[in-house]
Parts: structure tokens; sequence; C-alpha cells
């Protein structure tokens, strides 16, 4: 009796493993009919300076989208082409940062405006597969989603023909389940962009555009879930471009433990003027440095009007043993 129990559970597991295995493989491929942003890029020299002014200062995408050949001229401040390759591995897989530049072949520049805003938007690429939410641009103004597009349409095209994704069995399954859906938008995003030294646009930019919750924020490794209270910092921090140690992005809120407590407004703007000071540093201050004095103001307005965390995070800096 007890064998034929055993065998019926074994059984009973096999038959729920193979139709788990089955509804994975059946929602790798999955299609999404997200809208297309009416968006037609502009040739108007303010509209790209604002692109400009976003995309390498204050959403920096070439820490990721950069080339890969001049990380340290990237680190220096130099303007390096958007071409990708970049390449994260981590448990979900090896995952590859996309060429950002207009080369028809292997960039965006077989994509119309409305499918390279939609992917920022709504998480959806051309293809209707949904995106990784590694590119949390979602909240972006329809003002400098106009401003990105037609930025990006400026660069010089460069060849760089980018890997596909590579899963583990973990990613497949994440993909599958937790990252299955595009992610869009929390909020409808505004359709002009706040400015001024002031907490309205400290919001957009840290919230929607500078990310720094991203980063100052424990996530788990595995789904990426932030897992730690936001802008709390975090432990564990590993740049692959600097594998021999790890990081920890500190607390940034108004309590005794965190970085903002230390620093008057005034201190706060000429901290990010000197930009960076310790080498390897993954935040990336070459953008950060040039950011306006009215934004990183406004920055520093919105950080102080968060609830304070209590959180130490310890040294920045450990070295790998």
């Amino acid at each position: 009796m007890f064998r034929k129990i055993l065998l019926a559970l074994v059984g009973i597991l096999v038959l729920v493993l193979v139709v788990f295995a089955a509804f994975v493989a059946t929602r790798q491929h999955l299609r999404f009919d997200a809208p297309y942003p009416e968006v037609t890029a502009s040739t108007d020299s303010a509209v790209v300076a604002r692109g400009h002014y976003v995309v390498r200062n204050v959403a920096n995408c070439a820490q990721c989208h950069g080339d890969t050949t001049q990380w340290v001229a990237n680190q220096a401040g130099a303007e390096v082409p958007l071409s990708g390759g970049f390449t994260w591995v981590i448990p979900p897989g090896s995952i590859h940062a996309r060429n950002l530049t207009p080369d028809e072949e292997t960039g965006i520049g077989r994509f119309k405006d409305g499918a390279i805003a939609r992917a920022l938007r709504h998480g959806v690429g051309s293809d209707g597969r949904a995106l990784l939410p590694f590119m949390e641009m979602q909240g972006l103004s329809d003002e400098d989603l106009v401003a990105v597009v037609s930025y990006l349409r400026t660069q010089p095209p460069v060849h760089n023909l980018v890997p596909a994704h590579s899963y583990t069995l973990l990613g497949n399954v994440l993909k599958a389940t937790m990252l299955a859906n595009p992610v869009g938008p929390s909020e409808t995003p505004p359709q002009q962009s706040p400015h001024g030294a002031n907490v309205e646009n400290g919001r957009y930019l840290v919230e929607k555009v500078a990310l720094c919750w991203a980063c100052h924020t424990q996530r788990d490794e595995k789904t990426g879930a932030l897992v730690g209270p936001r802008f709390g910092g975090a432990t564990n921090f590993i740049e692959p471009a600097d594998p021999k140690h790890t990081w920890s992005p500190p607390n940034i809120t108004s309590d005794s433990t965190g970085r903002l407590s230390t620093l008057s407004e005034d201190d706060f703007v000429a901290r990010f003027r000197l930009g960076r000071i310790l080498p390897g540093s993954p935040m990336p201050w070459q953008g950060f440095s040039r950011m306006s004095e009215d934004d990183l103001r406004a920055i520093y307005l919105y950080l102080n009007s968060l609830p304070p965390v209590k959180r130490d995070v310890g040294p920045p800096m450990v070295d790998v043993k």
C-alpha cells in the first residue's frame, strides 16, 4: 500500500512538473498590443538639446548602452556612442544592453519614432514582446519622450550587432510569470516637464528620469524586485566592470544614517560638481556633475521631503574575497 501511495505521489509530481514546463514554454513569446505614442522626432535645436541633457546627463544612458570599448572614456565624461553590448551575467541569464544608435541593421534606425517611444513608455518592443524592466523610463513626460527620440535620431549610426539575451531556467520561469507582462507608467505621465528648484521638479527627476531609487534601494538579485525601504541604500551591488569590489549605494534620506543628513543644499550641489571621487564608483557622476543647478537643488528638496529611513549600509566599497 505504501509503495502504491509513493508511486502515485511521484506520478502527480511528474505531471505537475510537465504541466508547469509546458506553461513556461508557451509563455516565452507572448505578444502585446500596447499603443504607439503620437511621437514624431523633431529637428528643433532646443528639443534636441533637451534630449541630449536627459540622455547624457540625467538618465545617463551611456552607463549601460555606451560603447563597451570606451568604458574608461565614458567614466571620465566623454560622450561615447550608445552602441550597446554591455552584458550583465545575473541569475536570470546574460542580459545585453541594446544598440541605441540609428544604424539600420543593428540599431534603432529601422524602427519608427512611435515604436521607440512605445518601448520607453510601455515596455513593449518592436516585435510586440515585453521588454525586461531594466530601463524604467515609463514616466517620462510627453515633452521629454519627444526630446529623447529626437536626440537619438541625431546620433551617428554605429554598426554593432548585440546578441540576444540568453536565459537560464530561472530566467525562462520569470519570463513566464513575474516578468511576463510589460511594465507601463504607474501614473499618467505629465505632458510638460516641470522645471525649477522645487519639489515637483525634484520628484520628476528622481522618480522618473534619474531613477535614484533604482540603485539606492535594496533589490532581489534574482527578480530585480525592490526588497528594502526606498532610498534606504543597498548592499552587495556588483559593478560588472569592477568585479574586484562590491558597492553599497548609500541611504540618501534625511535620517542620521543617511547621506543627506550631512549635507546642506549648497553642499549637495557642490558635491555633485566634484564628480567621481572614489575610483570605480558605479554612480554615473560624469553626467550628474553637469546637471543644472536648479535641477540639483530640486533633487535635494525632494529627497528631503521623503520620510527618513534608518538604515546604515556600511562602507561604500568592499573587496571581494
